[in-house]
């Protein structure tokens, strides 16, 4: 039973629908998207309430297509005067766009008018109460392990719920709609000594609290981040093996998925062009996209075109399946929509390769760095050029040595895949991203000179 939310999915599909048909009456093709989303968040530090926030928010988001040409327009209203004002603004807008017959709707046959459609939401204390009661349960926690360190210091916790609703309705006779939950919990933990001060967190976010990592987890772990950076210090310049561990794992995971989107393909704005069919990644890499995973952070049962995705391969013993296409890109690169309007579902790399849990993954690292952090920096999605500036921990012989810091990272997205020795299996979730950490046995680390 919804906790946050005022409206129905009965209500947004009437005004969905009520889009369409007032668009369809000017002779456009159309679609209407409406949402509605409640937010609760309370945050606590030292005992004490610190932001207590209840918010929400509405939209109906309608696109037409007439004579060749593609206008869109929104409105947070949902009555009859609204609506009628946001088929205007569209229709306006239409009129003085140039013609491009890529950009029409999909044809019906692909539409998903049936079909899976996966469990977006779970009923869970929601409520001022238990988002406060949360809250302070981390905070508590977080303060008991800061009474037994000096160095450490209790940072903010926090605990956010969100409900939200959305429909998806279209003049071909296509009216689905979902409801959805998250539900999120994180803590944050200050460390400092003689060398200076250093922060760090950890979170967990699932669609119903009792998946959620427990307080104790969560202190303890951002207590422990916080401290093994301390002392931390540069090492020299050299070329040697990195692990990621799987929260910067996972953007490695996010820059390949970003590399076969659609949109990077056919604006030639991404390190692998033309990649269908070619060896993109080391051998033993696979990675797998799921749309319909029971209460997965970006499961869905069809895209904001209402096509539906597929569980399938992108990447095969490396070499890619599949590509993330909307109808617009799909045809622009002579191909069919894989129901990614909105990008990636939930993706999972998994390895055939030798394999650990973290502390075999530091074992097989040998001498090496641990990233822990990015600090800053950036990948060009043209060239796969990639550097960045990281925070982490220096390794020898399979034991932490000492904290790292003011060292950067440099390769070329291409190399680095290739060069992916192992994928632990300390597999984490991080939104829409499973993986566990990453070693890659060459990278070039810039330091102290």
């Amino acid at each position: 039973m919804t906790r946050l939310l005022t409206q129905t999915e009965g209500d947004l599909r009437d005004a969905a629908q009520l889009a369409v048909e007032l668009a369809a009456k000017r002779g456009a093709r159309a679609r209407a998207s409406v949402h509605h989303d409640a937010v609760a968040k309370v945050a606590v530090r030292d005992g004490e309430v610190e932001t207590a926030e209840r918010s929400g928010s509405q939209g109906l988001g309608l696109t037409v297509f007439h004579d060749g040409r593609r206008g869109s327009a929104s409105t947070a209203g949902f009555d009859r005067a609204a609506v009628e004002r946001v088929v205007e603004e569209a229709m306006l807008i239409a009129s003085h766009v140039q013609p491009d017959p890529d950009a029409d709707f999909p044809p019906a046959d692909g539409l998903a008018f049936s079909g899976p459609a996966p469990q977006l939401y779970a009923d869970s204390p929601r409520g001022p109460e238990s988002m406060l009661e949360a809250a302070r349960a981390m905070d508590w926690v977080a303060a008991g392990i800061a009474a037994s360190d000096r160095r450490l210091r209790a940072g903010e916790s926090v605990a956010v719920a969100t409900e939200g609703l959305w429909a998806l309705a279209t003049n071909d006779g296509f009216c689905r709609s979902a409801m959805r939950s998250n539900d999120g919990r994180w803590t944050v933990m200050l460390a400092q000594d003689e060398g200076g001060s250093v922060s760090d967190f950890c979170q967990s976010q699932e669609r119903k609290a009792d998946a959620l990592s427990s307080a104790e987890q969560l202190a303890v772990t951002a207590a422990d981040r916080a401290r093994s950076a301390l002392d931390a210090r540069s090492v020299g310049s050299r070329r040697c093996s990195v692990l990621f561990e799987p929260r910067t794992a996972a953007t490695l995971v996010g820059e390949l998925a970003g590399a076969l989107t659609g949109a990077a393909q056919h604006r030639r704005m991404s390190f692998l062009p033309d990649p269908i069919g070619r060896d993109v990644a080391a051998a033993h890499l696979d990675l797998h996209e799921d749309p319909f995973e029971p209460l997965g952070l970006a499961s869905g049962g069809f895209d904001s075109e209402g096509i539906a995705g597929t569980p399938r391969a992108i990447l095969r013993a490396g070499v890619v399946e599949g590509l993330f296409l909307s109808s617009f890109t799909g045809r622009k690169l002579g191909m069919s929509s894989t129901g990614n309007a909105d990008g990636h579902y939930n993706l999972r790399l998994t390895s055939t390769a030798e394999s650990g849990d973290w502390r075999e993954m530091l074992r097989m690292l040998g001498s090496g760095l641990v990233v822990t952090q990015f600090q800053g920096g950036k990948t060009d999605p043209a060239s796969g050029n990639w550097s960045q500036a990281v925070r982490g921990l220096w390794v020898e012989d399979g034991q932490v040595v000492h904290a790292v810091t003011d060292v950067t990272l440099a390769g070329t997205m291409s190399a680095m895949l290739h060069g992916v020795r192992a994928v632990g299996r300390d597999v984490e979730r991080l939104g829409a991203i499973r993986t566990g950490s990453i070693l890659i046995d060459d990278m070039q680390l810039g330091g102290r000179a």
